[in-house]
């Protein structure tokens, strides 16, 4: 086996919220940083959690936001994790991280525009049909995405830089206010000329019957962003989730989650440039979502959540040129008591190590933040 699990760490988890979709990145010092979704857990309020209350929770809330927290080369918070600014009306989904070349800290995330059931209910008979929630009742709309950045390491923050709007997105969502261009959760890529960019994905998309991946480019370093003229589709099922790899002799893979596809990738190829994805491609590797981790050595770090029987993390060591499929898969965790787990997501440690962080749910229902450190051949 091409990895080692050397151990396996909690790095938040509170009975008083719902704690998921975590991202990591490594510091200059050695530090890690973190990122992650919370929102409340309302089961809190009964006591044990009963059996049939074990997945009342809902990946929407209207108060989900993004915490933030920097931990020792041990794991150890430095502090309690802090929330960073909220939109007044909306809610955050995602704490996605990225370190520039040059240090400089980006978090991005989409957000959703809670909405009571009576405005879901009398939005539904215009023909526009908000998200629902299964346990709180009420509605969500997509709302916009956006990047802030820091230059020290997440003391300070930039104003979100919001997301134009998608020229060719739901045309029944009219609502300037709302531009809501997509949802994002995945790595962006810094490219050789400096270029950042972002994949993001959509439905409701003009001639097209299931989710398309986007993408937003910036040419200074985050100050602001442009939407591409590309996309990439596949037939008859959806593209979520996106993540990119720049391998180091310039190709740029995209790797995608998928629906009505059995769970299994879908990847596409573009050039230095990233201006051409082609060749999507449906490989018989299972689960979701993916992050992918270009390692110093020029082999790939493929590390995605399972959501089958046995359900957790698993992984794939993957050689300059080989076929993914042909790549040993590695199974990280296997002891998750809920399919509500996994978005992994992965970091070189100043030792050498690969620190992976995900969520999962403890015995009692609790979801929480935790890690693995893992040691490569």
């Amino acid at each position: 086996m091409p990895v080692k699990i050397l151990s396996t760490h909690t790095l938040y988890r509170s009975k008083r919220f719902f704690s998921a979709f975590p991202s990591v990145v490594t510091a200059a010092d050695g530090d890690i940083l973190l990122a992650f979704r919370r929102a409340p857990d309302h089961r809190w309020l009964l006591g044990d959690i009963a059996e049939e209350d074990f997945n009342s929770v809902d990946h929407v809330h209207f108060r989900s936001h993004v915490a933030y927290a920097r931990l020792s080369p041990e794991l150890e918070m430095r502090a309690a994790p802090s929330i960073l600014p909220v939109h007044a009306e909306a809610g955050d989904q995602d704490g996605n991280l990225f370190l520039s070349k040059a240090g400089r800290l980006f978090q991005y995330s989409f957000r959703w525009y809670p909405i009571t059931a009576e405005i879901r209910h009398k939005l539904r008979e215009t023909g526009f049909t908000p998200y629902g929630a299964n346990h709180l009742g009420a509605g969500f709309i997509p709302h916009s995405c956006y990047v802030r950045f820091s230059d020290d390491e997440g003391k300070s923050w930039s104003l979100p830089v919001d997301f134009e709007a998608d020229p060719r997105g739901d045309p029944k969502q009219k609502w300037p206010e709302i531009p809501a261009p997509a949802a994002i959760r995945g790595r962006m890529i810094e490219l050789e000329g400096g270029d950042l960019l972002l994949p993001v994905y959509r439905d409701r998309f003009e001639g097209h019957d299931f989710e398309v991946v986007r993408f937003y480019r910036s040419t200074d370093q985050g100050l602001t962003w442009a939407l591409e003229a590309d996309e990439v589709k596949f037939e008859g099922c959806s593209l979520q989730e996106p993540t990119l790899a720049h391998w180091p002799k310039g190709k740029i893979t995209l790797f995608n989650r998928t629906t009505h596809n059995g769970d299994r990738l879908i990847t596409a190829q573009s050039g230095p440039d990233g201006r051409s994805f082609v060749a999507p491609t449906s490989l018989e590797v299972v689960g979701h979502p993916y992050d992918a981790l270009v390692l110093p050595d020029g082999r790939l770090f493929l590390v995605y959540g399972y959501r089958h029987d046995p359900m957790g993390v698993r992984a794939r060591v993957i050689e300059p040129g080989q076929d993914i499929r042909a790549a040993e898969e590695i199974i990280i965790r296997d002891d998750s008591p809920s399919a509500d787990t996994g978005y992994p997501s992965a970091t070189l440690m100043a030792d050498g190590r690969i620190l992976v962080a995900y969520y999962i749910a403890d015995a009692k229902g609790i979801r929480g933040i935790e890690a693995s450190i893992l040691e490569l051949d």
